[in-house]
């Protein structure tokens, strides 16, 4: 049985944070805190508490969360995994904690989970108008290999779909 607090676990404590920052794995303890930040990072489209719960405990997840000084929790991340690939599913830092690199962070730990289970490539999707975000994947070597036609709403916009093929 894979463990995949564990890989999270190994994931985090390898990757390098920015000074006053510090990354952990995340579970359902977290959820007030993961429901806090994706309240102001999403105010439009937010989960509900109910499916946070829901993805923090399901099956073949990992979630990691990036706290600072105050022990306060200024983003999150997560991914689904499968036995070949593997799928992040959210990733977003409060706006006062952008421009540190944390959300670059995250998305490398959730490389480097994907890595410690082996599977082959990782997908993920944003807006189509996320400039910083489509950078930064592509900076970690994703491509765009597709597009979801007015997938987002609020305002409608096409997600694009990216993936990153590990060797």
């Amino acid at each position: 049985m894979i463990d995949y607090l564990q890989a999270a676990r190994e994931a985090a404590s390898a990757t390098e944070m920015p000074e006053g920052y510090r990354l952990v794995p995340i579970t359902e303890d977290d959820l007030m805190e993961v429901v806090a930040v994706e309240k102001c990072v999403f105010p439009q489209e937010a989960w509900s508490a109910a499916m946070l719960a829901d993805e923090l405990n399901g099956p073949f997840r990992i979630y990691v969360g990036v706290f600072d000084h105050t022990d306060t929790m200024v983003g999150y991340a997560g991914s689904m995994y499968s036995p070949d690939s593997a799928e992040i599913m959210t990733i977003g830092v409060v706006p006062e904690a952008r421009g540190k690199g944390l959300g670059k962070a995250m998305t490398a730990a959730l490389v480097s989970a994907a890595r410690v289970l082996q599977v082959d490539s990782i997908f993920l999707e944003c807006r189509d108008s996320n400039a910083v975000a489509r950078s930064l994947y592509e900076e970690l070597g994703f491509a765009e290999i597709d597009r979801r036609a007015r997938y987002y709403h609020n305002p409608t916009e096409d997600a694009v779909i990216m993936r990153l093929i590990l060797e």
